[in-house]
């Protein structure tokens, strides 16, 4: 199995190759000859460019997979050995002191020791033990409901499928501060080279800037009659996702184009140095295949997502031949979400007449806390009017490392 980066040198051969054969069928009015036999190797050739990048998610996934099972594996503490150079001993394990396997043996049969009651008594068809996890969801006060059915999946790609969520497609982390601090990479000059003997060899420069980026609030919230709770219970859990949804819409939206002027993230096609390739008489297909070449190259990053307005992916879509037939598949056909191997993620949040395509390996989405859920009567004269304020929040910053990693197109 080929490994990532090779896959990914693919990928960029297969592109390249396929621009240029795009090129060769241009007529002269900018539109593509692709009747006939043309249309099917223009098939042929993105489907191969599809599977090619769906092997490079996949093959990432299992090389991260593997670094982290080794990571877990890795034996912990120090080797040791007793005077007589026993194998009994192997690891110490500084915490528990356990040093011989004899140890460690009497460690595990206290352990069962311990729950052999539970275990004997623990008879088939019994519920099985469950554990509960972290989902990032925190509520703070609940006066009518459980939210047993609140959605709990804000953030993952499921979403992207309903209102054009990117944020599944980049890497977070998690902070406890008002603040990230990180390093973007302002300066990077290779001067790799071969050299003659006795030559010196031109060093290289790389700089990095010191950049604080602020943790912002992103919030949303709605005054809801507790008789209509009191009536209708279920109609929090159904009024609270539809206001999560909006909320992640909106964050979703500053991940792109926030301008970065507090209370508002920075936006990975707005970070200061990001690049910009202009259509201009250029067909879209060209100009977002430039845009491609430009954040692999100049950016030395490997783009992996392309971002459109529905407006401007609806007329990509709608892209026809000289003879009328439909580029990206007929309308009887949901068409791929795909540009040149990139999958392709509509938002409102991307600026109309504006692509984007970027690297998103080079930005982390920074969480303070998860989405917090607050209801209160305190607001104003609620109490009185026996209303409630049902408040949505989330805490984030989305810092970008290499803004030369993300590349807009401009006047599609």
């Amino acid at each position: 199995m080929p490994t990532s980066a090779e896959i990914g040198t693919k990928i960029t051969t297969e592109r390249q190759e396929f621009g240029k054969w795009m090129n060769d069928h241009k007529a002269a009015d900018g539109s593509y000859d692709l009747s006939g036999d043309n249309l099917a190797e223009f098939n042929k050739r993105n489907s191969a460019l599809d599977a090619l990048q769906t092997d490079l998610a996949n093959q990432q996934a299992a090389e991260k997979a593997v670094g982290e099972n080794e990571t877990k594996l890795a034996p912990q503490g120090t080797i040791a050995a007793n005077k007589g150079g026993s194998p009994d001993i192997e690891h110490k394990d500084v915490e528990s002191g356990i040093e011989t396997k004899a140890q460690l043996n009497a460690e595990f049969k206290s352990a069962f020791e311990k729950h052999r009651p539970a275990i004997r008594g623990y008879k088939e068809g019994d519920p099985p033990v469950r554990f509960s996890l972290d989902v990032g969801l925190k509520t703070i006060v609940d006066l009518t409901t459980s939210y047993d059915t609140q959605p709990t999946q804000v953030g993952r790609a499921e979403s992207a499928l309903f209102f054009g969520d990117v944020e599944p497609f980049f890497p977070h982390g998690q902070v406890s501060s008002d603040s990230v601090v990180g390093y973007i990479q302002t300066t990077d000059t290779d001067n790799a080279a071969a050299v003659a003997e006795n030559t010196a060899a031109t060093d290289s420069a790389f700089v990095w800037t010191p950049t604080t980026d602020e943790v912002e609030d992103v919030q949303t919230w709605i005054p809801i009659s507790r008789n209509l709770l009191s009536d209708e219970p279920q109609m929090q859990s159904v009024i609270t996702g539809m206001l999560a949804k909006r909320l992640q819409k909106k964050s979703s939206g500053y991940i792109l184009t926030g301008t970065g002027t507090t209370p508002v993230p920075w936006g990975v096609f707005i970070r200061t140095g990001f690049q910009t390739q202009a259509k201009g008489t250029d067909p879209t297909f060209d100009a977002v295949h430039k845009a491609i070449t430009l954040v692999n190259v100049t950016g030395d990053a490997n783009a992996n997502l392309a971002v459109f307005h529905p407006n401007d992916w609806e007329e990509i879509r709608l892209t026809r031949t000289t003879d009328g037939i439909y580029i990206l598949g007929n309308p009887t056909e949901s068409g791929p979400m795909r540009l040149w191997g990139l999958p392709v993620v509509t938002s409102t949040g991307m600026t109309e007449h504006t692509g984007g395509v970027v690297d998103t390996s080079f930005t982390t989405i920074f969480d303070n806390g998860g989405l917090t859920v607050e209801v209160s009567t305190e607001h104003s004269t609620y109490f009185t009017e026996r209303k409630l304020a049902l408040s949505l929040v989330r805490r984030f910053a989305a810092f970008h490392y290499r803004p030369k990693a993300a590349a807009t197109i401009t006047g599609i």
